[in-house]
C-alpha cells in the first residue's frame, strides 16, 4: 500500500483492510424463514406473465435490454408450448406477431427504443386492422445507439404518440418484477378485449434487476379471449369491422366457423373489411375505433400511493423508480417530513383521479424521472390542472438509488 499510494490514502486503505480482517471472527446465525420466496428479475417475471396469460407466439430481434426475453422463451419454448422466432429485424417482428394475432394466437414481440422505431409502421397497421398484440419496449439510454447497456426512461412520449394516423392504444409501465408478472398478463386481456396494441414499458434497470419475491399466484390470472361465437353472429354475413356503440367489433378466428371469411386490410375499409374511400364511411370507421378509448379509460388503474396521507410534498414518478422512491419516502417520513408519492404504472390513457385529489392539498409536486425533459410531468400538465414545481431528473445511464433521491429531496425541496 505504501509503495502504491500516498501516505494518507495508504493509511486509509490499511485501516479498511484491518477492519475486514476483524470480520473473519464474526459469527452470524442463519435463521430459516417460513416464506418460500423466489429470486427473479424483471424480464423473466414479464415472460412468466406472458406464459400465464396464454401467449403462444413470441418473435423478436436481439436488442439490449429486451434480448433476455427472447432468450427466456427460446430456452423454455417446448416446456411452456410457445413458438419462438428470431427474425431478421423489428419490422418483421411486429408484422409476424400481427399475423399470429390474426390467426387467433396470443402474440408478443419486444425490443428497445431503436427497434421499436422500426415497428412504428406496423403499429399503425395494428391500429387500423384492430389486431390485439402486446409489445415490450425495454428502454435504454438514447437517442440512436446511445448507451446500449445503460438505463433510462426517455421513450414515454414516443410510445404514447408513435404511429401515423390516430388510433387507441394502452401503455403500461412496470414497477418491479412482481408487478411485471401481473401487469403483463393483464395486458393480454386488455389487448384482446379492445383489439388494440398494448405497449409494456420497462427499462434496462428493471429488466436485469433481481430481487426476492413471493411466488407468483397463477390462479389470479384469468384468460379472457373476448372472441365471438357462432351463436353471437346475428348478421347473415360476418362483419369483422361491424360498427358498434363500444367501438369493439366481433372478432372471429379464421376457419373456426365454416363459410365465414375474416377480411383484414391496412387500407380503410367497410364493415366487411373491403377497401373503401367513401367519406361518410371513413368518418364512421375512425369514430368507431376511437370510441374504444372510452372503454379503456374505465380499465386504467390508479397509481400506487406510498407515504404520508395527504402529503404537503407529493412526488410523481413512474415505472422502475418505484423502489428507490419508496426507500426515500419512508426515510423522510421517519424524520417527520410530510412526503408521499404516486407511482404510475398505467400511463395511457392517463389515470388522474388520485392526482386530482392529492394535488389539492400538496404545496409541492416533485417530478422524479430518468430523462432530461420530465416527460411524465408534461403529460400531467396536459391531462390535469397540475404540474410539478420541482424536478429531480437523472439521465446519466445509472439508476436512481434511494439514498440519492433522499438527499436530493432534502437539499433541493425540503431545505
Amino acid at each position: 500500500m505504501n509503495e502504491e499510494f500516498k501516505e494518507k490514502t495508504a493509511q486509509d486503505n490499511i485501516a479498511a483492510i484491518n477492519e475486514g480482517y476483524k470480520l473473519i471472527d464474526t459469527k452470524c446465525k442463519l435463521v430459516p424463514k417460513k416464506e418460500n420466496n423466489i429470486i427473479i428479475n424483471g424480464n423473466n417475471a414479464l415472460s412468466l406473465g406472458a406464459v400465464a396469460a396464454g401467449c403462444k407466439y413470441y418473435c423478436g430481434y436481439p436488442m439490449t435490454p429486451s434480448t433476455s426475453i427472447l432468450g427466456y422463451f427460446s430456452s423454455k419454448s417446448e416446456a411452456v408450448g410457445i413458438a419462438v422466432d428470431q427474425v431478421e429485424d423489428e419490422v418483421a417482428a411486429l408484422n409476424m406477431a400481427l399475423g399470429a394475432s390474426y390467426a387467433g394466437v396470443r402474440a408478443m414481440t419486444g425490443s428497445s427504443g431503436g427497434g421499436f422505431a422500426l415497428m412504428v409502421e406496423a403499429l399503425s397497421f395494428a391500429g387500423i386492422g384492430e389486431f390485439p398484440v402486446v409489445i415490450v419496449n425495454a428502454q435504454r439510454s438514447g437517442p440512436a445507439t446511445g448507451m446500449s447497456t445503460r438505463t433510462e426512461q426517455s421513450d414515454l412520449r414516443f410510445i404514447i404518440h408513435a404511429g401515423h394516423g390516430e388510433f387507441p392504444r394502452m401503455v403500461i409501465a412496470l414497477r418491479d418484477p412482481e408487478d411485471a408478472f401481473y401487469q403483463t398478463a393483464r395486458a393480454f386481456n386488455i389487448a384482446d378485449k379492445y383489439q388494440i396494441p398494448v405497449i409494456i414499458m420497462t427499462d434496462l434497470y428493471l429488466a436485469e434487476y433481481t430481487k426476492t419475491s413471493p411466488p407468483f399466484d397463477f390462479s389470479k390470472i384469468k384468460i379472457e379471449r373476448s372472441l365471438c361465437r357462432e351463436e353471437d353472429l346475428i348478421d347473415s354475413q360476418y362483419k369483422r369491422y361491424k360498427i358498434t356503440e363500444s367501438g369493439v367489433s366481433p372478432r372471429m378466428i379464421p376457419g373456426k366457423i365454416p363459410g365465414e371469411v375474416v377480411l383484414i386490410d391496412s387500407h380503410e375499409h367497410d364493415e366487411y373489411g373491403h377497401i373503401t374511400e367513401d367519406p361518410k364511411l371513413r368518418t364512421e370507421m375512425v369514430l368507431k375505433r376511437m370510441r374504444k378509448s372510452e372503454g379503456l379509460k374505465k380499465e386504467v388503474e390508479e397509481p400506487w400511493f406510498i407515504g404520508e396521507e395527504n402529503p404537503e410534498n407529493l412526488i410523481v414518478c413512474w415505472g422502475s423508480t418505484y423502489g428507490s422512491v419508496k426507500e426515500a419516502v419512508y426515510r423522510l417520513n421517519v424524520e417527520g417530513f410530510s412526503v408521499g408519492a404516486l407511482v404510475f404504472g398505467d400511463i395511457w390513457p392517463f389515470p388522474k383521479n388520485k392526482l386530482l385529489n392529492l394535488g389539492k392539498s400538496a404545496k409541492n409536486i416533485i417530478d422524479i424521472e430518468q430523462n432530461a425533459t420530465g416527460q411524465l410531468n408534461s403529460i400531467i400538465k396536459e391531462e390535469t390542472p397540475y404540474e410539478s414545481n420541482f424536478k429531480i431528473l437523472k439521465f446519466d445511464g445509472r439508476p436512481f438509488s434511494g439514498d440519492e433521491i433522499y438527499r436530493r429531496l432534502k437539499n433541493e425541496v425540503l431545505n
